[in-house]
């Protein structure tokens, strides 16, 4: 069964999507449509396809081309010369070989400017993918690969070196280490790393977060995932204030970036000692449970000292006889504990 109809309604506003197919399951339009205390808009989305390639097209619901689709309906989508590309707002392409996207080409056509995205591969796999900003910045990242596996990725910018990623795995391929390195004048240094912590069942269960401060690797930030069946627990704990500070080749650079923002004031507190005395001041607890079909029914923020409840949304989820979902309605929880609806969005099928 595929979704043709989505609506979303809360206090303030509803939204409505409706998505049409052709014969073959293609999608050929959305339709979206919102209204609130400002007004009504609306969106469409008309898809045009060319073998494996298609095409994109938006209209605004001030064109004549949206008003024709009102007046007509969804049958309009298989008419020819119907809609005028030149009223449009963007037009997006997208161009694949033997179902792997080789281009992608953005117009906003509202303000002129323009974007795309070319990939090469090797037996499958991406090997390079390049980038131009609608400020003709060109980005490129090219991927190497061992026996399929993803090793290491370097990005450019108008061809000069920015960043490059490494990927460490352990004997049994789960990823253990992602490596950031960049590059100060000449030289190329190791900037940030994530470390990666697994259970038996080969979920990550810990992420340890190291970030280069004085020309050492100091640990700023943990994140763990705690599950118990249906119920997942995240916990987090950084050093707040150093986050943006680390990364950097060494002290000089980090405080010339610095004076660079007019932050000068800044300098006498990130100094060599820093570490010595920083803590993990800021820290987190989100408990989250899961129904058997994977959706959320209740969020907690919990305080992580205390254990005290100051935020909890819950979820009612139903499901048809296709255990699809048919609608969702969150409830906020009062200070005093009752529950109050906050919003709902009901799904619609197609065979």
């Amino acid at each position: 069964m595929r979704l043709s109809r989505e609506v979303y309604r809360d206090e303030y506003s509803s939204h409505t999507k409706e998505t049409f197919y052709n014969d073959k399951d293609q999608i050929t339009g959305i339709l979206e449509t919102g209204k609130s205390a400002s007004g009504e808009n609306g969106l469409l989305s008309i898809y045009e396809y060319s073998g494996e390639n298609y095409r994109v097209v938006k209209y605004g619901n001030e064109t004549k081309s949206y008003a024709a689709f009102i007046a007509q309906g969804h049958t309009i989508l298989g008419k020819n010369n119907w809609h005028s590309v030149a009223e449009a707002s963007s037009t997006r392409e997208f161009k694949f070989e033997k179902g792997l996207l080789i281009a992608d080409h953005y117009h906003n056509i509202e303000y002129g400017t323009k974007s795309s995205l070319s990939c090469s591969y090797q037996n499958g796999l991406k090997v390079s993918e390049t980038r131009t900003t609608e400020e003709n910045t060109i980005l490129r990242t090219d991927f190497t690969y061992q026996n399929g596996v993803l090793q290491a990725k370097r990005s450019f910018t108008n061809n000069q070196f920015t960043e490059q990623i490494i990927y460490v795995y352990g004997n049994n391929q789960l990823l253990l280490e992602e490596q950031k390195f960049l590059k100060h004048k000449e030289t190329q240094y190791l900037s940030s790393q994530k470390n990666f912590f697994y259970n038996a069942k080969k979920q990550v269960e810990k992420t340890e977060y190291y970030g280069r401060y004085d020309s050492k690797m100091q640990l700023y930030k943990v994140e763990e995932e705690i599950r118990q069946g249906n119920v997942l627990t995240k916990k987090s704990a950084v050093i707040s204030n150093v986050e943006t500070m680390i990364g950097y080749y060494d002290l000089a650079a980090m405080h010339d970036m610095l004076k660079q923002q007019n932050m000068e004031w800044a300098i006498s507190m990130f100094g060599k000692k820093y570490f010595e005395t920083a803590t993990f001041d800021a820290k987190s607890c989100i408990i989250e449970k899961y129904d058997d079909h994977g959706n959320m029914i209740d969020i907690k923020s919990v305080h992580p000292d205390t254990g005290e409840t100051y935020g909890n949304a819950v979820f009612r989820n139903e499901y048809n006889d296709k255990s699809l979902l048919e609608f969702i309605i969150s409830y906020r929880i009062t200070e005093d504990g009752k529950m109050e609806e906050s919003d709902i969005k009901k799904f619609y099928y197609r065979d």
